[in-house]
Formats: C-alpha cells, sequence, structure tokens
C-alpha cells in the first residue's frame, strides 16, 4: 500500500505489519456495524450508549488499562481475582451436593403431581366457563413445575454426580436418561417442545452463547420486527400479551426443532463418518428465529417438511392434553361434563404459557442487562462475568420474610422458588448451570455478595418490574446495554 503527493513521485510506504493491523481494525469495524442493531431498530433517543465508539481489536474491556469512555465499574474491577473466588465457590457447592438435593427434587416432584391430580379430579366440578379457574390452575401449575424445575434442571445435569448407580448405570434423574426417547417423555417430562431440541437449543446455545449473536433466545433481536412496526405502541403490546398466551407451542417448540436440526447438520459436517446428514427442515437463516408462522409460510412455499416435524413434536402433548384427559369426563358424564374438562385443558395451558413467560423471558432482558456482539470462552473469567450482568434475578428465598437463622431458606423462602420456578436464581444457574436447585439458595447470597465487594453489577428486582423492563425491550422503547461499547 501507497500514498503519493500530488506533483510528486515520492511515496510512503507502510510495512507489512502495519497494513495487517489496519486490516484487523477495519475487519472488526465492519463486523461490529453488522452485528450491531441498525439505527431504525434502536430506540429513539435512547442514553445508552449508542453513540459510544466499539472497542478496538485488543483493547482492554475490563481493568485500569480499558479505555477512559469504558464504564467506572469495568476499569476498577479485577476480574481474574472475581472469577478465581467464583469457581472456588463453584467447586465448594459441587462437592457438599449429596442425597438431599435429590430428595428435595423429589419433593418438587411430589407436589407437581398433588397439583396435577388434583386438578384432574376437579376437572368436572370447577367450571372455567363459570368463573372457577382453580382446576385449570392447579394443572398448570404441575405443568409449569415439571419444566421449569424437574426437567430443567435435570436435564442440565444438575444431579448427575447423585445419579450414576452401581454398575454405572444412570439413575432416572441424570441428563443422559431423564425424558430420552418417546416412553420417558412421557413418564418424565410431555410438553410442547421436543426435550432432545430443548437440550440443544437451550442447555447448550442459550447458556454458552448467552446474549451474544448465537443466542437463540436473545429478546432484543427476535423481536425486532415488533420493534421496527410503525404502529402505535400500545398495539405492540397487544402483539406481546398475544405471544404471552402462546408463546410455549407458538415459538419455542419449533424454535428448539430448528436449533437442534441446524446442530445435527453442523455434527454430521464435521464429522461424516460417524453421524448421518439430516435433510433441513426450515430454511430460515441462523440467526432467526422459527415459528409457527414460518412453519405456515414454509407450507405455502412447497417445503412440507416443517409441517410434518412440528406435528411430530406437538402432536403427542396435544393428544394427551386435550384427548386422553377430558376422554373420561366425556364418557362418564356426556358432552356438558367432556366441556367442562375441556376448557380447564385449554385455560391451564394458557395460564401456562403466560406463567413461565413471565418468568423466563425476562431473565435476560432490560436496559440494565447486557447483551454481546463478541464470543466468550466457556467457563473463562469472562464466561462468568457476562452471566451476571447478562441476566437478573427475582425475589429469592434469602430474600423473603421468615427465613431462619443460618439458614438459605424458610417455608415461605420455598413457596417463593416453587412459584418462580427456580428461574429466580438466574444469575446462579448461568454461572453455574449443573447445580442443583438447592446448591442456588446457597450460592444466590455468596455470588451477590462477591458482586458487591468487587463492583459487578448484580441485578436483582421484583418480577413484575422485570417484566415491564422486558416489554419495553420487546415494543422497542428501551435497549440493552451494549458490551462492546464499553457501557
Amino acid at each position: 500500500m501507497t500514498a503519493t503527493s500530488k506533483g510528486s513521485d515520492s511515496r510512503t510506504s507502510i510495512s507489512p505489519e502495519k497494513f495487517k493491523e489496519l486490516r484487523i481494525k477495519v475487519k472488526f469495524r465492519v463486523k461490529a456495524v453488522l452485528a450491531s442493531p441498525a439505527p431504525a431498530e434502536r430506540a429513539p433517543g435512547s442514553l445508552l450508549g449508542d453513540d459510544l465508539p466499539y472497542l478496538e481489536p485488543g483493547e482492554a474491556t475490563w481493568g485500569p488499562d480499558a479505555p477512559k469512555y469504558v464504564a467506572e465499574w469495568r476499569r476498577n474491577l479485577d476480574l481474574k481475582a472475581w472469577g478465581q473466588e467464583m469457581r472456588e465457590l463453584e467447586r465448594e457447592l459441587k462437592a457438599e451436593q449429596g442425597d438431599e438435593d435429590v430428595s428435595h427434587l423429589k419433593g418438587v416432584l411430589f407436589w407437581s403431581n398433588v397439583c396435577y391430580f388434583s386438578g384432574l379430579a376437579l376437572a368436572g366440578v370447577c367450571n372455567p366457563m363459570a368463573g372457577n379457574p382453580i382446576a385449570a390452575f392447579l394443572i398448570s401449575t404441575a405443568i409449569f413445575c415439571r419444566w421449569t424445575m424437574v426437567g430443567h434442571h435435570s436435564s442440565h445435569g444438575g444431579y448427575n454426580s447423585q445419579q450414576v448407580e452401581e454398575g454405572g448405570e444412570f439413575g432416572r434423574f441424570h441428563r443422559k436418561a431423564f425424558a430420552k426417547g418417546p416412553l420417558r417423555r412421557v413418564v418424565d417430562w410431555l410438553d410442547w417442545m421436543l426435550p432432545e431440541a430443548w437440550d440443544v437449543e437451550h442447555n447448550n446455545l442459550h447458556h454458552y452463547k448467552l446474549g451474544e449473536v448465537g443466542d437463540p433466545d436473545l429478546v432484543e433481536r427476535n423481536l425486532q420486527d415488533i420493534r421496527k412496526q410503525n404502529i402505535p405502541k400500545p398495539l405492540k403490546y397487544v402483539q406481546v400479551a398475544a405471544l404471552m398466551l402462546m408463546w410455549k407451542w407458538f415459538y419455542y417448540a419449533p424454535n428448539t426443532l430448528k436449533e437442534m436440526n441446524l446442530w445435527e447438520r453442523e455434527r454430521a459436517e464435521k464429522n461424516p463418518k460417524r453421524y448421518e446428514m439430516k435433510e433441513k427442515i426450515f430454511t430460515v437463516e441462523p440467526g432467526h428465529s422459527a415459528s409457527i408462522v414460518t412453519t405456515v409460510i414454509e407450507l405455502f412455499k412447497g417445503n412440507v417438511r416443517p409441517i410434518v416435524a412440528m406435528t411430530k413434536v406437538l402432536a403427542p402433548f396435544a393428544f394427551f392434553h386435550y384427548v386422553l384427559c377430558p376422554l373420561p369426563f366425556y364418557l362418564l358424564g356426556g358432552p356438558q361434563l367432556g366441556a367442562i374438562a375441556l376448557a380447564n385443558m385449554v385455560l391451564a395451558d394458557i395460564i401456562t404459557n403466560v406463567h413461565s413467560f413471565i418468568v423466563i423471558a425476562t431473565n435476560h432482558c432490560g436496559r440494565d442487562v447486557y447483551r454481546f456482539d463478541t464470543t466468550v470462552a466457556p467457563k473463562s473469567d469472562e464466561f462468568y462475568l457476562r452471566a451476571v450482568i447478562g441476566s437478573a434475578n427475582f425475589r429469592t428465598a434469602y430474600t423473603t420474610p421468615g427465613r431462619p437463622e443460618g439458614k438459605p431458606s424458610g417455608v415461605l423462602g420455598n413457596i417463593n422458588d416453587f412459584m418462580h420456578g427456580w428461574l429466580n436464581y438466574q444469575i446462579e444457574h448461568h454461572m453455574f448451570p449443573d447445580m442443583s436447585m438447592l446448591s442456588y439458595q446457597k450460592a444466590m447470597p455468596r455470588v451477590k455478595e462477591a458482586c458487591e465487594r468487587h463492583g459487578v453489577p448484580y441485578v436483582q428486582e421484583s418480577v413484575w418490574i422485570r417484566l415491564k423492563r422486558t416489554t419495553s425491550i420487546m415494543v422497542g422503547s428501551e435497549n440493552m446495554l451494549q458490551w462492546e461499547r464499553g457501557m
């Protein structure tokens, strides 16, 4: 590369090293611009740092060497010391896990079954069409519990070390056995989502690409269609409310299936001798979510693979929930009793959708939560940091009244955690994904104290406040914090 002055043959040369450095900087800038939402997609008048430059490659993102425009807490942070403290805590908590943790899980499952069968017993008595939703609420709570507490933590491997039996056999709650195959899916965790697809989408991609471009559950990106709409804001909120009523089968089931299919294809490309190449189901581009709308659009384009695959995924739960459960009431009491039971099943599904949306979609969204354009290595110091600043906790057992001195929780605290689906420990869960529910109760106060001592932002608010912050992101009123802008 040369630069020539007008009217002169003299040339200023740039060394190959300098040229390579400039090329890297240009490449990084282009990548950052492409990865960042377009200006029209950002909330107007935002004060969240859209005017700040992106950090250069090689520039410190934390510590005293970080640029002056980087947030003060980041420049003051000793990330290595904080990360080492978190690793030691993780090792300590895992070493403490034992039979008590499994007994606690079984207790949660017991109360889930109590709710479910009590709801079924009352399904022909409590008429939701006459204003009595008790049966539907009990059934909904049980389904919610099976997903967010039993299925969620078992599939993460939170109880693996306690679920290896003599001879190397895996117990029911080991991640390699839980809900694997059609029969175990029915017995362990029958829901709209395919457990194997959930394992790829949630346990792998979401947890180890939290808030990144590769995170399939990045709310700010996934809701761009609503954020960009040039319509009155109340109409945007109506769309968000509609999504809450049906998001499990409308979004989660197809999107987890899509991610599993892409993951299986990528695996086969890397190791064709071991894995068979699967046919591509959805034609949506990577980084774009799939939904029932996507499935229908694909059908009109002549691609029947999504509708066939989705039928196989949705049919087991739909048949069990909407046919088998109301059927005895219809046979015993005729159409009127059958209609009441069916109404309870419909309402239970709606309540479960809303309940789970409120405690799940709000975990990693808000104007005080970070998103990331760059990747990070699992279990690195910054991985632990991003788990904290890319998540939000709700009220936990430790902050609930009635907690005995020296104990992580009391009766009210356990009820609080149960109704939150144990998703109120989202910070600790993303730091240490493969731990038991009891371990999160123990970890929370210690992680929070360490964050306060090291100056790391630790977001903990009522779930209702977090819902408001999340919907503000969804409709485009606010933006998330951008890590690469030094916020």
